[in-house]
């Protein structure tokens, strides 16, 4: 009899306890905790990080071969090289003659990789845009843009 009661009070207890447990989780609202632990918090470079400076000038040259022209002294190269460890998309546009921009499109640059931009006419001026590896967020231009702002 005392065993009965004994394993009645231990079942009563062991209900208690787990009720008591999930009532607990049931009125806790977790948009209510604010606090945040500094020590797990991990801010990205990202944000901070400007990605035009991971594409520097390697390079340029005035002469080569078109295409349309045959051989052109008035062709315009810019090599540019992504310095970064960090992958990044490079868009390049170098100016023509007619004050025109022709675009050139590189995407996944890995450290020391190189983009060879050119304009058989060219004026020698030439424009980049550079975003992290991958980030479609982040939009390039079109030409047409191009074109009209600059």
């Amino acid at each position: 009899m005392l065993r009965n009661m004994f394993n009645k009070l231990w079942i009563i207890s062991i209900t208690i306890l787990i009720s008591g447990s999930l009532l607990s989780f049931a009125f806790t609202n977790p948009a209510e905790d604010k606090s945040v632990n500094e020590d797990y918090v991990v801010l990205s470079d990202d944000a901070e990080q400007d990605w035009n400076d991971c594409v520097t000038k390697g390079a340029s040259e005035w002469g080569g071969g078109c295409l349309n022209y045959g051989f052109s002294e008035e062709k315009y190269t810019v090599h540019l090289v992504n310095t970064c460890p960090t992958d990044v998309d490079l868009m390049s546009c170098v100016q023509l003659t007619n004050e025109r921009w022709s675009c050139f499109y590189r995407m996944d640059m890995h450290k020391n990789d190189s983009l060879h931009a050119y304009a058989c006419q060219g004026s020698g001026k030439y424009l980049k845009w550079v975003r992290k590896a991958g980030d479609i967020t982040t939009k390039f231009p079109t030409r047409k843009e191009v074109n009209e702002q600059y």
